[in-house]
């Protein structure tokens, strides 16, 4: 470090690095970069306490980023790089794909192998330049790009003779493939195995960095430019238009930048394949394969390949988790034999993305026509069957129990009623996504029309008339839960609401008389009454209950 003025100083000036010490543990780690960059933007940068803790931020800006060589030879293949658990689990290797932990994998692998040496030098090399610049900076500056050169250069040396030499490339993919395992491991749940890294994804890394020069720059500006959300309302074609069209000017740059390259090279197709694999969006790269000149329906077409590993890998992390959260059918967490269900949140987040990923992809391979190809077309077909065989024979008999239990809960809710909830949106948008290709399940349909005719039944003895008015917010409490039940089906309690139901109007006339507030859900029953009574009022004019009169004038007054 630069010897500063207060140095000399002794005991204040490590008074002074304590108490800066203690300021940069409180800064949150996000924070860092913009802190650093507000002290060097102020004139207060030049004094010597602001000089201090601009030190003491880059060190520990600098200290949480250790593996500088690893950082630095990754950079070549940036824009290329996801952490995509659903695709951990794809059951061949996807086309354009660039797992992070495949690339440390990699990495690992290549610093063992190929230039072991030279990682050693560059990693000693950026520790020392480093110490007085944040990591960011020196990993872009003129003597960090040439000892990224040379990596990629050993590299590709290294790759071209694995390629050739069988029992090399082998000892190669087991150190790569175990360490993106153990990796892996730690990013996902009840992941056991994982996409191994192969010799033609080996190739497929080999020709980024012998192309690296030409298409990293293009890479970036065509992960910059390409939107990760699609638009929504009247725009929303347009706007996959234009994007649509972002992939046809990349991929006319690609072949001039890759010019000897093979036209089934995936390196030649980067641009839908960054479009499919790091921004997800199936809809550009359906419409860019319908409309603007995409490749032809084939089976062995990296696009078309990289599809189908998307819906592969969606299916298999649907059926990995079922049965690691559902296959003791009599132990906890099962749902079964009285057992509440547990589905911790990273479980409900990686199905409900795995089943969104399996609507995109099943869409984009049936309408691409990918569903009508000799290979593909029955792959996916097998692939539609066996989840739903798992669906229908393991998570079925949970739903229908627990919904049962759930309904019938009158005093309290069942312990794992968001879990019931979620199961059944969960499993009725399963039913909807096979409904709409034309593979509709007739169990999962037989099962819902069971549990709303369950619910319903609930509803009715929740219904009932009593004489305990103090149960009576209970009652409407356990009304809610049912029709919240029948909202994950696209149902509700309309049909079984009665205008004469007596013990309904004595729940909605306690909340319309004493309730500080209602509540959204509780204001859909009670509309749901109002409008029964409308209706039975206006079949006569001549004769009508006092009674619901009055309760529909309370509602006027209370609700308007």
């Amino acid at each position: 470090m630069t010897k500063r003025p207060e140095d000399g100083q002794g005991g204040h000036h490590d008074h002074l690095r304590r108490q800066v010490d203690e300021l940069v543990s409180r800064v949150p780690k996000h924070a860092l970069r913009a802190v650093i960059d507000e002290i060097e933007g102020t004139n207060a940068q030049n004094s010597a306490r602001a000089q201090t803790l601009r030190d003491a931020l880059v060190e520990q800006f600098n200290k949480l980023r250790p593996f500088k060589a690893r950082r630095l030879f990754t950079s070549l293949f940036e824009p290329l790089l996801v952490d995509d658990p659903i695709l951990y689990r794809a059951r061949d290797p996807i086309p354009g794909l660039i797992q992070r932990v495949d690339m440390g994998g990699l990495w690992h692998a290549l610093s063992r192998f190929a230039f072991p040496d030279t990682a050693m030098r560059v990693q000693e090399r950026l520790d020392a330049m480093s110490q007085e610049d944040l990591l960011d900076r020196v990993l872009v500056s003129p003597d960090a790009l040439a000892m990224r050169a040379i990596m990629r250069d050993e590299a590709v040396h290294f790759l071209v003779h694995a390629l050739r030499t069988r029992r090399t490339a082998e000892e190669f993919l087991i150190v790569a493939n175990r360490e993106a395992l153990r990796d892996a491991r730690q990013r996902s749940p009840h992941l056991t195995w994982k996409a191994p890294i192969d010799v033609t994804q080996l190739a497929f890394v080999r020709s980024v960095l012998e192309e690296n020069e030409a298409i990293l720059p293009m890479m970036e500006r065509m992960r910059q430019d390409l939107s990760d959300t699609p638009a929504g309302g009247d725009g929303a074609a347009a706007e996959v238009d234009g994007q649509a069209a972002i992939v046809v000017g990349f991929m006319r740059g690609m072949r001039m930048a890759c010019p000897n390259r093979d036209i089934d090279d995936p390196v030649v197709w980067l641009p839908p394949l960054l479009a499919l694999n790091v921004k997800r969006r199936y809809d550009v790269v359906l419409r860019y394969v319908r409309e603007y000149g995409g490749p032809a329906v084939s089976d062995s077409h990296p696009l078309h390949q990289a599809l189908f590993g998307h819906f592969s890998a969606s299916c298999s992390a649907m059926t990995d988790l079922i049965r690691a959260v559902f296959g003791d059918m009599g132990g906890p967490g099962s749902g079964v034999d009285g057992h509440a269900l547990s589905l911790s949140r990273p479980v409900r987040e990686t199905l409900d993305e795995a089943r969104r990923r399996f609507d995109q992809s099943l869409n984009a391979l049936n309408a691409g026509g990918l569903m009508a190809t000799r290979l593909i077309g029955p792959r996916v077909r097998g692939l539609l069957g066996e989840v739903t065989r798992l669906l229908t024979s393991t998570v079925l008999p949970v739903v229908v129990d627990r919904t049962r239990t759930a309904a019938a809960a009158r005093n309290a809710p069942s312990p794992d009623h968001d879990d019931v909830v979620w199961l059944l949106e969960f499993v009725w948008a399963w039913g909807a996504t096979l409904g709409g290709v034309g593979y509709a399940s007739p169990e999962i349909t037989a099962a819902r029309g069971r549990i709303v005719e369950e619910a319903g039944i609930a509803f009715i003895q929740a219904t009932k008339a009593e004489d305990d008015d103090e149960a009576l917010p209970a009652r409407m409490q356990h009304i809610v839960r049912i029709n919240r039940l029948l909202g994950a089906l696209g149902a509700d309690v309309t049909p079984w609401v009665s205008a004469v139901s007596q013990g309904l109007q004595r729940v909605v006339r306690h909340y319309l008389d004493g309730a500080a507030e209602i509540t959204p859900e509780e204001r859909f029953v009670i509309d749901r009454l109002i409008a029964a009574i409308r209706t039975e009022l206006g079949r006569s004019r001549h004769w009508q209950s006092a009674d619901l009169v009055a309760l529909l004038r309370l509602y006027e007054a209370r609700l308007g």
